[in-house]
This record gives C-alpha cells, sequence and structure tokens, in this order.
C-alpha cells in the first residue's frame, strides 16, 4: 500500500522505503536468533489489551474487557507490552519495570522489550499506509493524513534514538 500511494508521502525519503524493508527483516532475524522466543506461545491471551479495554471503578475495582475469543493462545508477553506501550520510556518506566521483571521474569521482559521495539516501528511505517488509504475517503482525508504524518514524523526520529538504526 505505501509504495503503491509513494506518489503521495512527499514527507519520506525514497531510501527509507527501503529501510522499512531492512529493518522489518532485521527485526525477523533478531527475534528468530533469541533464546527468549524459541519455545512455543502458549499463554491465554486478549490479543487486544489496551487501556480502553481495562474499566476502572471509583473503588479502583478493574474488569478487562472485549474477550473476544478465549480459545485464542499467543504470548503474555505481546498483551503487557501492548498495555504498557503508553508508559514505555517515561520517567516512572524503571520502576515498572523492575516490578514486571519480578513479577513475569526476566525472559518474559526480554520479549516485551522487542515488542515495544516492535511498536514503535509499527507506529513508523504503518500510519503511512494509512495515510495513503485516507485518499479515498474524501470526509475524512484532512484529518487522517495529518494525524498519520504527525505519528510517522514523531516516532521515526525516536526509533533512530532509541535503537539507532536510520533510513
Amino acid at each position: 500500500m505505501i509504495r503503491f500511494g509513494r506518489h503521495l508521502l512527499d514527507f519520506v525519503e525514497d531510501h527509507t522505503l527501503d529501510w522499512f524493508d531492512e529493518e522489518i527483516e532485521s527485526l525477523r532475524q533478531t527475534v528468530s536468533e533469541m533464546e527468549c522466543f524459541q519455545n512455543p506461545a502458549t499463554d491465554i491471551v486478549h490479543n487486544d489489551l489496551n487501556w480502553q479495554n481495562i474499566l476502572v471503578s471509583d473503588e479502583s475495582h478493574f474488569w478487562i474487557i472485549d474477550w473476544d475469543d478465549l480459545s485464542v493462545t499467543g504470548d503474555a508477553a505481546m498483551d503487557y507490552s501492548v498495555f504498557l506501550w503508553p508508559l514505555y520510556g517515561t520517567k516512572e518506566w524503571l520502576a515498572y519495570k523492575e516490578q514486571l521483571i519480578r513479577l513475569a521474569g526476566e525472559e518474559t521482559f526480554e520479549r516485551m522489550e522487542v515488542y515495544f521495539r516492535a511498536k514503535l516501528l509499527d507506529d513508523v511505517i504503518d500510519v503511512l499506509a494509512d495515510y495513503v488509504e485516507a485518499e479515498s475517503i474524501p470526509d475524512m482525508k484532512e484529518a487522517a493524513q495529518k494525524r498519520a504524518k504527525e505519528i510517522h514524523l514523531r516516532a521515526y526520529p525516536e526509533y533512530i534514538r532509541r535503537y539507532g538504526s536510520r533510513g
């Protein structure tokens, strides 16, 4: 989708598109070589554990909603990383990190770190597909493209800063 709509992405350099492919392959290779990813993922997972799916009462009781399919297994570290993504890199993160390692273990946290990287890379790349796709929705085009561009332009330098890759 991105290459198809390349002409719309005047804020993305040509060599950056090749870098996307290289970075995705590099991340894939990293995962295939990491010991913590060698066992099958067999946890019962939510697969959409984000802040919108957590309800909290005034008495601090909480509920997790939107359990579409409890027969799905996967990696709990992925669920944790989606849920904790908004906190990742904040000044409070070190305290959360220590608690997570204590509760979930080093191996789970090691996988979470990779999922955080993948999430940021998704913010760099996937929003460009949204930008191109918004071209076909005249009523929403301007707002959707503005949002997608802002996310990309924030996430791309952040990814470079954190992981040292560049396109």
